[in-house]
């Protein structure tokens, strides 16, 4: 066996024996700049290419996933579009989004218990809290302010959706096949979710608005 075929064997069985279970090979190719560089920043690490390698493209695709949750990529018109459409202060004054609470605390919806009432206003105050603060309410961004589960999030805005309450709004993400949404508050809540309730229950929502 030549010197070569000697190397060529060591290199298969290095990399058979480095893929184990969790790990799969894909080749990359890179510009000759950029390969020096990654092989200078391998040598600094003390780490075999391949693995330095595998790790700058999860951190890339982990940075680029983070961005995408806060920051969905739209082009400037729309962006300009969904921060008229998604502003809560503009669409619902301060005084229908008080009178609002108490509507939903007020309600009596097949199922709803007073815990669920409170979770509801609490949707609805964190929603109207993160457009304030000139951000884009999602259920993500929700859940990791109120250490929830998105999916809990996910079904208070299906319910307050249902309801006339709020908009839920796809934006556009860099993530093929997965878009952000946005919620905002309906600047017709009021009317819709009192609506609502006389379909469902046949009753109206008592008020009991302070006066």
């Amino acid at each position: 066996m030549t010197s070569r075929e000697k190397y060529n064997a060591y290199r298969r069985a290095w990399w058979a024996k480095s893929l184990g279970e969790h790990l799969t090979e894909s080749r990359v190719f890179l510009p000759r700049d950029a390969h020096d560089w990654v092989m200078r920043f391998a040598a600094d690490v003390e780490e075999r290419l391949p693995f330095v390698l595998g790790k700058l493209i999860v951190a890339q695709i982990k940075g680029v996933e983070e961005k995408a949750e806060t920051e969905p990529v739209v082009p400037a018109q729309q962006q300009n579009q969904a921060a008229d459409e998604t502003s809560s202060v503009e669409a619902i004054s301060a005084d229908n989004l008080h009178k609002l609470v108490y509507v939903v605390l007020a309600s009596r919806f097949p199922n709803d218990t007073g815990s669920t009432r409170l979770r509801q206003v609490g949707f609805l105050a964190a929603v109207a809290a993160e457009i304030a603060d000139g951000r884009k309410p999602t259920a993500s961004s929700i859940a990791n302010h109120t250490d929830n589960h998105v999916s809990q999030i996910t079904g208070l805005a299906k319910t307050m959706k249902d309801r006339g309450v709020i908009d839920v709004r796809n934006a556009s993400s860099v993530r093929k096949g997965k878009a952000a949404k946005i919620f905002s508050i309906r600047p017709d809540a009021l009317k819709a979710i009192h609506a609502a309730h006389l379909e469902v229950t046949g009753q109206v929502i008592d008020d009991i608005t302070p006066p």
